[in-house]
């Protein structure tokens, strides 16, 4: 249910903020619509356009930055209808209202997606074979992870193309590509979000030799290595680091 609602959440941020910046013209600069703009618009700001301009591929767990900044903006809306002796318009309900939904949206999304205390997995475990993996390439033949046998293997999961964190990620390690050659390691991109779609990617990233992208047809592959995150955007894998094994024959 929550990955549905990821979505809503940044537009309806991204509008409000917005609709901020629009009333605050209108309005003949108020500055109460200043503290609704940065309570709204900051989120989804940094997730859809810092995210990918900085190349940011992690974050901490709190976002506490965003969280200053976003309940500063509050404090503002409310100093402003104090300092006003209280609401003296409709207009203001809406201001705070919309600042006041910033800020709890906001927490909602740092406690599900950013911060929602992820186990270690009893299926990884340095020296200890991973379970048998069966998984899908872009030409839709079936492959399984024994054919990993006897290669240094690193297996990087991801969420889908739209996730800004996962293919600065991504690029990365394709910018290890290099040492990683030289290490002998085979590196394997893998995600469940469909063959066209890992096709777009791979053509997008042009990926190096011994660089592979493969398809975890329903979770079955992150099921097994105790990764998946059903109730969020199929695969949740911002906290879960690349995985490095040398499988036992």
């Amino acid at each position: 249910m929550k990955g549905k609602l990821i979505l809503p959440y940044i537009m309806s941020n991204l509008l409000s903020g917005v609709g901020s910046a629009v009333m605050f013209y209108l309005s003949g600069f108020d500055p109460i619509w200043i503290g609704t703009f940065f309570a709204t618009f900051t989120m989804p700001f940094f997730l859809m356009v810092l995210a990918g301009a900085l190349g940011i591929s992690r974050t901490s767990k709190n976002l506490p930055v965003i969280q200053i900044i976003n309940l500063a903006a509050v404090a503002w809306v409310i100093y402003q209808v104090s300092a006003r002796g209280g609401f003296a318009a409709t207009s203001e309900y809406v201001a705070v209202g919309l600042a006041l939904y910033g800020a709890i949206t906001m927490q909602w999304y740092i406690h599900v997606f950013s911060n929602y205390g992820r186990k270690p997995s009893a299926a990884i475990v340095k020296g200890k074979a991973l379970p048998e993996l069966r998984l899908q390439r872009l030409d839709e033949t079936t492959t399984t992870s024994a054919s990993f046998v006897g290669e240094k293997t690193l297996l990087v999961f991801l969420r889908a193309n739209w996730c800004p964190f996962c293919m600065n990620q991504l690029k990365e390690v394709k910018a290890k590509a290099d040492q990683l050659a030289k290490a002998g390691v085979q590196v394997k991109f893998i995600s469940n979000q469909g063959i066209e779609n890992s096709k777009k990617l791979a053509k997008k990233l042009d990926l190096p030799a011994r660089y592979e992208i493969l398809q975890d047809n329903d979770l079955a592959a992150a099921k097994a290595l105790g990764i998946e995150d059903m109730g969020a955007l199929r695969l949740v894998c911002r906290a879960t680091p690349p995985i490095q094994s040398r499988r036992r024959s």
